[in-house]
């Protein structure tokens, strides 16, 4: 649904949430090289921060986030608005990580609001890029984005499980997710998002091993596991760094070095 939005669409959909209180969410908008169409990416500043426009080229990002291109400058009127709502059924997570105050940027952003209302959106980037002046479709000189600083160490434990979820590869996505639906017996919320700040400030990986019953559950969250044995009571995992480790028949949640 989202993919269908308008460049007006867009907009609104960054105020409102805005308005609920995600002020950390950040659009990124420019033109496609012919002129025709109008492209945005919409992501959490955590994930990046504020010098996305300098430190990356705006077509190949260290992680996935909301995107599109759309030639449409106003919705369509055959179709219901695409909201604030809408967006969150499809990115909720990225949404998540965007929870806290900014009030700088939420009151740059509102000269984009009032622009949009008059279907004038903003550029960043087309066949140019211009890392200290923005400016909007009508030609009008927009300023660069205010540079907050922020880190994850604000970051409820749900939102640190998010912002896992955002930036480790697809397979400990998926192994996290796992863990966070396994019906047994599993680690809780702060526990699981302890480890995750363990991990991402000394720069781990994460085991976790959970046991219900007779039934053994291993979900691992990391990159560099080579090898899984099963040994009387447990599994013994490889790592690439060639570190063994045992999980035993007990709930274990613990974190590897993966620098060594």
């Amino acid at each position: 649904m989202i993919d269908e939005c308008s460049a007006y669409e867009i907009v609104m959909i960054v105020h409102e949430l805005h308005k609920r209180g995600y002020e950390q969410l950040r659009l990124f908008p420019g033109l496609s090289p012919s002129g025709g169409s109008w492209r945005w990416m919409v992501y959490p500043k955590v994930l990046i921060g504020d010098n996305l426009y300098c430190e990356h080229n705006h077509d190949s990002l260290p992680f996935e986030c909301p995107h599109g291109s759309t030639a449409d400058d106003r919705p369509n009127p055959k179709r219901p608005l695409i909201g604030a709502d809408d967006f969150i059924k499809e990115y909720g997570s990225y949404v998540a990580l965007a929870k806290g105050t900014d009030a700088e940027y939420v009151r740059w952003f509102e000269n984009i609001v009032n622009h949009a209302k008059n279907y004038d959106y903003p550029i960043a980037f087309a066949e140019y890029f211009n890392a200290k002046q923005w400016k909007f479709t009508s030609g009008e000189k927009l300023s660069y984005p205010p540079i907050t600083p922020i880190t994850i160490d604000s970051f409820s434990d749900e939102q640190m499980i998010a912002y896992a979820k955002c930036t480790f590869d697809d397979f400990s996505v998926a192994e996290l997710n796992d863990v966070l639906t396994f019906e047994g017996i599993r680690p809780s919320i702060l526990q699981l998002a302890n480890v995750i700040r363990q991990a991402i400030r000394e720069k781990k990986g994460l085991i976790n091993h959970v046991e219900c019953g007779s039934e053994k559950r291993l979900a691992y969250i990391g990159r560099d596991i080579i090898n899984e044995e099963n040994i009387e009571h447990g599994l013994r995992i490889t790592l690439k760094t060639g570190e063994v480790i045992d999980l035993m028949d007990e709930i274990e949640l613990f974190a590897w070095s993966n620098t060594k």
